[in-house]
């Protein structure tokens, strides 16, 4: 009983190894081209947001790019770009950035 609380304690605290210690903080840039008018920004931001695991999301008319901070055990790359091209705004990772 003693081995099994312990490992219960292990695992649910972060600090000694549990498995939320291993997701990172990261950002991505993405450069979404095809936002042609000044509502595209709000669309891309507002369908973005609703990727679970997303923490932050700015996104600019002017330069065409949304940059986004995600929990990596959560949502990446793969799954943001998908986001913007089921809502008609095609986009592709232009740099990333992982953070602690």
């Amino acid at each position: 009983m003693k081995h099994l609380l312990a490992a219960i304690a292990l695992a649910a605290w972060p600090a000694f190894g549990g498995g939320a210690a291993a997701a990172a903080e990261r950002t991505v840039t993405l450069d979404v081209y095809s936002m042609n008018c000044p509502s595209c920004p709000y669309i891309v931001r507002q369908t973005l947001a609703r990727v679970g695991g997303v923490r932050k999301v700015v996104v600019s008319y002017r330069t065409k790019t949304a940059i986004i901070t995600y929990d990596d055990a959560r949502t990446g790359p793969d799954a943001l770009t998908a986001a913007t091209a089921r809502i008609g705004f095609p986009s592709k990772v232009v740099k990333t950035e992982g953070s602690s």
